[in-house]
């Protein structure tokens, strides 16, 4: 479970790096109009993490149930509810990316229009609610059903998992919180994982088990660092890169 903890830490953190390093970098490969790093945020650093998400949900389900089988991997309500949720997600940011590249290519003339401002909705707002209920959704699935079902962690790997969190988890929902103009609802999501956590664990078990160490740092310091955010400059901030 530990081992399948760490490699979707590794994944999100690939992707942010990504990320932040899209706008610079090597030049645009050969005839394609795309920079190294935007191919890799666009292709594989996605297909990583779905992938990680997958493999952590599949150690939960197997540690949780004891086996797998068909009714514990497609028809149980855990897997019901994390395949919507997933796929959810992935056709929010489907369409967050599709749109994102419609609207650099918009010509000036037709960017205050209509179709311009259907496709800034999609950018901006649909498309990161989608990822944001999926990506709760996908969260909540795996902190319930995996409590208790690992070993608990000890040592440095616990403040390993913790800061892991703290920028995966953390990183994304102020990004969804800021970018998708979605700051309370984000807020609200971010505290119900986080209290949800310590709840169902208690804080010295959330302190030890590897699932909780994923999600509730990051959750709890996201909601913390928006509040606090939010007050400071009295409003909705916005993303700053």
């Amino acid at each position: 479970m530990a081992g399948s903890v760490r490699w979707l830490i590794a994944a999100l953190v690939a992707w942010i790096i990504m990320r932040l390093l899209r706008d610079v970098g090597p030049p645009e490969l050969g005839s394609w109009p795309l920079t190294l790093f935007e191919l890799l945020v666009l292709t594989v650093m996605p297909a990583l993490a779905g992938f990680a998400f997958i493999r952590l949900f599949l150690a939960v389900i197997q540690s949780a149930s004891g086996s797998l089988n068909t009714y514990t991997l497609t028809a149980s309500p855990w897997a019901t509810i994390f395949w919507l949720c997933f796929t959810l997600a992935v056709m929010g940011y489907g369409s967050h990316v599709t749109a994102s590249v419609l609207m650099e290519q918009l010509p000036d003339v037709v960017r205050n229009g209509e179709f311009a401002a259907s496709l800034l909705f999609f950018d901006e707002t649909l498309s990161l609610l989608m990822v944001g209920v999926g990506f709760f959704g996908v969260t909540a699935v795996i902190l319930i059903a995996g409590r208790g079902a690992a070993p608990p962690v000890f040592g440095p790997e616990r403040l390993l998992l913790g800061l892991g969190s703290v920028v995966t988890y953390g990183y994304a929902i102020v990004y969804v919180a800021t970018q998708g103009a979605m700051f309370i609802p984000a807020i609200l999501a971010a505290s119900v994982l986080a209290a949800l956590g310590l709840w169902s664990m208690g804080p010295y078990e959330a302190t030890q088990d590897p699932v909780g160490l994923l999600v509730i740092p990051g959750n709890l310091a996201a909601a913390i660092a928006l509040i606090a955010w939010g007050l400071v400059i009295g409003g909705r901030p916005d993303w700053p890169w």
